[in-house]
């Protein structure tokens, strides 16, 4: 390849090499899905840059791309491996895959609709399919796409805190005096809102939290269960708690498929306390809200009729390649109010046939989104990925009887979708010990989490192709660490 920076917009440069990729990418696939290799191999930053020769072909150019991507694919981890149980990330379906091709090549932002239309129209009529998706009530409402749940969830609590404070976006947050309540000088106010979630909310809950305005110290956990569901009966009694400090609850969020576990919180007694006391209910179904595809799941999410808003990431149990996230909501006036957007370069009053997304959005410029979960759809029907959801629940279903029937090894609970928490005796640092060896070999990929103060060795079964056989495997190389531990 030479230094002319015109070659590369040749498009006989581009198919030469993407006919070299092809056979690169579709080999490795092809090697992972019959468990040949490792999951993972990880070396030092400096030796991964060595032999890319990074800082030569960054002065001169001319670097063998195809080489360069087999140098990137051996270093990479491997989720189509189907001794793979990390995180809640998808073994992408390849038709997710070709949408990001067409995606990359034309790079249609997706702030104005003459940006963008096909990939606009598209992603309109996704919101569509996912609203009614959720359920009577809300087919008329809105959303937008966003790049992942942590931005879903921010939208969806902007939504909430424009809703209860329509001020807030020109004048700030209101403040509350605090002076002579412990609170150490200088700081004499804070805000007078609060957020109640589970002691399980994924971190972005608190996050949005502090970013909005209200300060994480404003997020309040409420109590769950040994499932780490929320506890309903704890409503009535935080909810006076909070009312006798002087403050007000401006949103709940609760959880349909906890980042630990998998647990989906009781939306029923929780929508109908929120609605009672007039408080905005947000569920964070960034990982869980896809078994609303599945009529056999769908009851886990039962009561999401009383949310306004809702987080749904496709890149999870819907078999996008990351990232492709949802900001839902049941009411479409409420996301139309979230923002306040002067931008005459962009947006202007002339009709067109198509609307400008970005006014819907933190976002401006936006990858199209939408050819994700489309090609998806187009290739297998909403039933083809119903299915998808279901194995995943069942094959989840079926390690853990194995796991928990296993001599020395004991499950958390009983999974209600993909997240599986054992560990093999009670030693918290003999988990921690076990998963840093079997992570450094890297012929098995697993997390771990805390629960209670104590560490739990933790799967997400995100392959289709693992079978019980692999964890079979597993559990024979957790008991060798053990055993030299």
């Amino acid at each position: 390849m030479t230094n002319n920076p015109l070659t590369v917009f040749n498009p006989d440069l581009f198919e030469s090499n993407l006919d070299a990729f092809k056979q690169i990418l579709s080999s490795a696939i092809r090697d992972s899905l019959v468990r040949k290799g490792k999951v993972l191999v990880q070396k030092e930053i400096d030796e991964i840059l060595r032999e890319l020769d990074f800082d030569a072909l960054i002065a001169r150019g001319g670097g063998d791309l195809p080489a360069l991507g087999k140098i990137i694919l051996d270093n990479s981890n491997r989720l189509h491996h189907p001794r793979y149980f990390g995180h809640q990330v998808a073994v992408p379906m390849l038709t997710s895959v070709l949408g990001d091709l067409i995606s990359g090549v034309t790079n249609n932002g997706m702030a104005v609709y003459e940006m963008g239309p096909a990939g606009s129209a598209i992603e309109r009529g996704l919101i569509r399919w996912l609203l009614a998706k959720i359920g009577p009530g809300w087919g008329s409402g809105d959303g937008v796409l966003t790049h992942g749940g942590s931005l879903a969830n921010l939208s969806c609590l902007l939504a909430a805190r424009a809703k209860v404070l329509p001020d807030a976006w020109e004048n700030g947050m209101p403040l509350t005096d605090v002076r002579g309540s412990g609170i150490p000088e200088p700081r004499t106010s804070v805000s007078g809102h609060v957020l109640l979630t589970s002691e399980a909310a994924h971190y972005s809950v608190s996050r949005a939290a502090a970013i909005l305005g209200f300060g994480s110290k404003s997020v309040i956990p409420l109590p769950v269960d040994a499932s780490l569901r929320v506890k309903p009966e704890s409503l009535e009694s935080v909810f006076a708690d909070v009312a006798r400090a002087g403050k007000k609850v401006l949103a709940f969020v609760a959880n349909a498929g906890a980042t630990p576990t998998g647990a989906y919180d009781p939306l029923r007694p929780i929508g109908e306390f929120c609605r009672a006391h007039n408080i905005w209910l947000h569920v964070d179904g960034a990982h869980g809200a896809s078994a609303l595809v599945s009529e056999k799941h769908r009851a886990l999410l039962d009561g999401i009729e009383f949310a306004n808003s809702l987080c749904w990431d496709m890149h999870k149990l819907l078999g996008t390649s990351v990232v492709c996230g949802a900001a839902l909501f049941r009411d479409a006036a409420t996301l139309a109010a979230s923002y306040a957007q002067h931008a005459p370069y962009l947006f202007s009053d002339i009709e067109k046939p198509g609307e400008d997304l970005s006014k819907n959005t933190f976002e401006c410029t936006k990858s199209i989104l939408s050819l994700k979960l489309f090609f998806n759809l187009a290739a297998v029907g909403e039933k083809g990925l119903a299915a998808h959801v279901e194995h995943l629940f069942a094959r989840t279903l079926e390690l853990y009887e194995y796991i928990r029937a296993r001599a020395g090894f004991e499950c958390r609970c009983e999974p209600q979708c993909n997240i599986l928490c054992f560990r093999f005796g009670t030693d918290s640092a003999l988990q921690d010990k076990i998963r840093h060896q079997i992570v450094r070999d890297g012929d098995f990929y697993l997390t771990r989490t805390t629960l209670d103060g104590a560490a739990w060795l933790r799967l997400v079964i995100m392959n289709p192709f693992t079978e019980v056989p692999d964890i079979t495997a597993l559990c024979d190389e957790i008991e060798r660490h053990a055993d030299e531990v």
